[in-house]
């Protein structure tokens, strides 16, 4: 679960292959935008104090992140996955975030499912 600071590290973490990297660079706005999994609205930059707000959409329900950090991770756990997002700002100017979410690749439930079939069954002659 590293943290990518640049663009060439989020790189090197999509070759990896062991997550889905979604890359967004959004700008101050209302309106959410869709990122991967997720619906994400800049409401606050600030770049002194290398901090802003954010609000997500996840499962139909929003949420509020004040005063997070520069490459601080904001850990998202969507309803029917084990495993959480990862999401990551890596570049904060003047009414604008970089950054990246990171999604576990297999999902526990399906590959719980998959383990928890019956086997098929097998005759004697």
């Amino acid at each position: 679960t590293s943290i990518a600071r640049t663009h060439e590290e989020v790189l090197e973490l999509q070759r990896r292959g062991e997550r889905n990297i979604y890359e967004f660079d959004i700008y101050k706005n209302k309106e959410f935008t869709r990122v991967g999994p997720l619906g994400l609205s800049l409401r606050k930059a600030d770049t002194k104090r290398r901090s802003y707000q954010l609000k997500f959409r996840v499962d139909d329900q929003e949420l509020e992140k004040k005063n997070v950090n520069l490459f601080e991770p904001i850990m998202i756990s969507p309803g029917g996955s084990a495993q959480p997002l990862q999401l990551v700002v890596n570049e904060i100017t003047k009414d604008r975030v970089r950054g990246y979410i990171s999604e576990p690749k297999v999902k526990p439930a399906l590959a719980r499912s998959n383990s928890q079939q019956v086997p098929a069954l097998q005759t004697r002659q």
